[in-house]
């Protein structure tokens, strides 16, 4: 049992413990006294089983929100606004959700991979391939998705310091989104949200007066059918909601896809050059490496779960990193299977009614990545002259530093 795990069955063990370390071992450690464990660090339910976490997702009426623990306020004055799907509950969730869907449908990839996705990973191939050795985190994991997402909304995407400063906000956001209670993380939440603004009102004003061909000028005509009376307000917080798609989630999930191909052989030699196993890749990288560690609810309602009574407005996390490796319902669950029945039913979306919208730009993303970095740089391998990756993070994961010689 490592350090992670040495005060696992106190009183006062908390998940929080687990930062910067490898969290699975622990899991399953944690799995033996129960699907239900409290958190006291966390202040929180932890749920470990892949059943009750779906369930618990799959039932907005009974667990709802996300865990927010500050005012409606600080939430859409951080969060960019009011009216996102990430915001909005009930009736007006359900009304906008299909917005999201349309513009980011798996009809729209076609267009979006060809005039959006494919020059920016060539791009960014390209500057690897002439240096002959890279870190691809910084240099092609995080650069794919920022300079997409500025793409789609019309932005310079080959300007740095914008992409720069656009992604260090998003980090910021999410910081705050996953730590509420933290007086720094508040006040560097609001400087972010603001900057984000600023950058996204401009382009949002002129765009309803001149349309253009990006995603912008498509929510400026598509929102009105799903929003009444709509506002440079209202636009802007759809804008904020898929824009952080852009930040850390997106990069860890091509992180880990590329770091599962580089030390996996068997997998490595089974995707060249076939367009399903490549696929089975990308989602074995997604459950067993998922890029968000956990979500979280707030229970609406007294309830028991696996035996355990759980109190109106407790929160409750989701541990999508331990119920995507459940026993129960995955065979051999810390192996890569590319050979799983259901290859896409594991969590790494989330289910039910806040599934991921932007799951079909990802997966696009995650797979152009991986399939370019095969075909352009055959021979792209660790660098065994460096220190081996790690994976990192808390709430949100990635293995790195991934240096490599082509």
């Amino acid at each position: 049992m490592n350090d992670a795990t040495t005060s696992l069955f106190s009183p006062d063990w908390s998940m929080l413990s687990l930062a910067e370390k490898d969290p699975f071992p622990v899991y399953d450690e944690l799995r033996s006294r129960g699907d239900v464990v409290w958190d006291p660090g966390m202040r929180c339910w932890l749920i470990l089983s892949y059943e009750l976490c779906k369930v618990i997702e799959s039932d907005e009426s009974s667990y709802g929100g996300g865990g927010d623990t500050g005012s409606a306020a600080l939430s859409h004055e951080i969060r960019g606004g009011r009216v996102s799907v990430t915001q909005l509950t009930g009736e007006e969730h359900a009304r906008l959700r299909p917005l999201y869907l349309k513009v980011l449908s798996p009809s729209a990839m076609t267009q979006y991979r060809t005039e959006h996705v494919l020059p920016i990973v060539n791009d960014a191939i390209d500057q690897i391939q002439a240096r002959g050795s890279a870190e691809l985190v910084s240099e092609f994991a995080f650069v794919v998705p920022s300079r997409v997402m500025a793409s789609l909304f019309g932005l310079p995407w080959r300007d740095d310091e914008l992409i720069s400063t656009i992604a260090k906000c998003h980090r910021n956001v999410v910081a705050w989104a996953y730590d509420q209670r933290s007086e720094d993380k508040i006040g560097q939440g609001k400087m972010a949200s603001v900057e984000l603004s600023n950058i996204f009102r401009p382009l949002i004003v002129k765009r309803r007066e001149t349309s253009g061909d990006d995603l912008i000028s498509q929510l400026w005509t598509l929102v009105p059918q799903y929003w009444a009376n709509v506002e440079v307000g209202d636009v802007l917080s759809i804008v904020r909601d898929i824009a952080i798609a852009s930040g850390e989630t997106t990069t860890n999930a091509i992180a880990n896809a590329i770091y599962l191909y580089l030390t996996n052989a068997s997998a490595r030699e089974a995707v060249k050059g076939q367009e399903g196993a490549l696929n089975a890749l990308v989602e074995e990288s997604l459950r067993l490496l998922g890029s968000i560690q956990f979500r979280f609810r707030t229970a609406n309602i007294d309830v028991s779960l696996a035996g355990v009574k759980i109190k109106r407005g407790d929160n409750i996390c989701m541990v999508h990193a331990a119920a995507n490796r459940d026993r129960s319902r995955y065979l051999h669950p810390h192996m890569v299977d590319l050979a799983r029945k259901r290859p896409t039913d594991h969590l790494a979306f989330s289910v039910g009614p806040r599934m991921c919208p932007g799951l079909h730009l990802a997966r696009l993303m995650i797979r152009e990545c991986l399939k370019s970095l095969i075909a352009r740089l055959p021979e792209v391998r660790l660098d065994d002259k460096r220190g081996p990756p790690r994976f990192r993070g808390f709430s949100h994961r990635s293995f790195g530093p991934l240096h490599v010689v082509c």
